[in-house]
């Protein structure tokens, strides 16, 4: 199995550097209870940020989407505005056409105005004084009109060049809009895989407590006393499998890498029956996790020491949270092939089993007691139980090898 229910403490330990060290002096179950109660808070606070930054991503969307309506209005602007400037180039032309009409009278040729030409073809003084004026009014209107296009193609073009420079500034923003964007959704992705792991962490502790109220443990009673009290005692372990063998050893292994593998896995169809490998107590129940999938963790005290054990990748499960075990208590049934739709940490049908020094839930808790559980107190299952070796069917749960 890869890294087994990696998603329930590495990355809340993301928000809480330091592990949780397990100390010697006396915990009750009301002591237990104040730290669930602080994970709850931690669990609210980080769905406040949740919200908070989907508000800010929501707001970020609505900017692009505002942006992207406004670059599309100044696409429109452009496209009218050139079309305004196709039909000023054809009123310039007329106009053009015009003004050369006009200054075909006014021009100086043969060394003769044609003004005075047309005014001192006049028949009388009345006839001279319009014609006078007439001229004047030409010429006025020739330079009303050369001023008038002079400045709607001025006007044209500095619209022209404030629209381009929106349109690159609007693309600018937009770019970094979508910046932003990106750093929130990754934000984002890292709040909602805390907040499922702070979750996962939340009703593990929940049950754990309810555990120990199950059995019998008061507010002020030491936890660890009360609960190894009342744990059945063994005097070994045995395979949890009829048959099968195994395919995968404890320590360090190189699968998509090199990785800590904290247990052993056995290679068998699903739908085996699978036993609990000692005496115990059912200690915690997990379903559908995202790195196990189906999960059983037992509480044992073998000679006088405690330990656990984990079951993982199960089809199905056949026990219940607080329920005392023999060594004949069927656990549930393998899995591992099936169960890959939702358990990540599945490669095919087979069996995984860790074996820890101390209880979860008593020796090691709160943030990354998962971790510390199958990274620094798992053992390597062949130190206390008779495997064949790696490869090697067996066909009983007790023959030695």
């Amino acid at each position: 199995m890869k890294k087994l229910f990696v998603s329930l403490s590495v990355l809340v330990i993301t928000i809480t550097p330091m592990f949780y060290v397990p100390e010697v002096k006396a915990e009750t179950l009301g002591d237990l209870e104040k730290e669930l109660n602080k994970r709850q808070s931690e669990l609210k606070d980080t769905n406040a940020k949740k919200a908070q930054t989907q508000a800010e991503i929501n707001s970020v969307n609505k900017n692009i989407s505002n942006i992207k309506n406004e670059i599309s209005q100044t696409y429109k602007d452009i496209a009218s505005l050139d079309e305004q400037i196709e039909k000023l180039n054809t009123n310039i032309s007329n106009a053009e056409k015009e003004i050369k009409e006009i200054i075909s009278y006014l021009q100086v040729s043969n060394g003769e105005s044609a003004t005075l030409e047309y005014v001192s073809g006049a028949s009388d003084w009345e006839s001279f004084i319009y014609r006078m004026a007439v001229t004047e009014q030409l010429s006025d209107h020739n330079d009303a009109k050369i001023s008038e296009f002079n400045k709607m193609i001025s006007d044209n073009k500095e619209k022209q060049k404030q629209i381009q420079s929106k349109r690159v500034s609007l693309g600018e923003k937009q770019q970094q809009l979508t910046g932003e964007l990106s750093k929130l959704g990754k934000e984002m992705e890292d709040i909602k895989a805390v907040s499922v792991s702070q979750a996962d962490d939340v009703k593990a502790q929940q049950k754990i407590v309810d555990n120990y109220k199950k059995m019998g443990c008061k507010s002020n009673d030491d936890i660890a006393e009360c609960s190894r009290g009342l744990l059945p005692a063994g005097t070994a372990f045995y395979r949890p499998l009829v048959s099968g063998r195994v395919t995968s050893e404890w320590g360090t292994r190189y699968y998509q890498g090199k990785s800590f593998h904290e247990g052993i896995d056995m290679g068998v169809r699903e739908g085996n029956t699978v036993y609990a490998i000692g005496t115990g107590q059912v200690a915690l129940i997990m379903h559908r996790y995202s790195c196990g999938g189906n999960m059983v963790v037992v509480h044992h005290k073998i000679n006088g020491k405690t330990y656990t054990s984990v079951y993982a990748h199960l089809l199905s499960i056949s026990v219940s949270e607080g329920q005392n075990v023999t060594s004949n208590t069927v656990i549930g049934a393998s899995g591992g092939g099936s169960t890959a739709s939702y358990d990540r940490c599945t490669g095919g049908a087979h069996l995984h089993l860790t074996v820890a020094t101390g209880l979860y839930g008593i020796d090691y808790k709160g943030a990354g007691a998962w971790n510390l559980m199958n990274y620094t107190y798992s053992i390597n299952p062949r130190s206390v139980i008779n495997f064949p070796a790696l490869g090697v069917p067996f066909n009983n749960r007790m023959t030695k090898y």
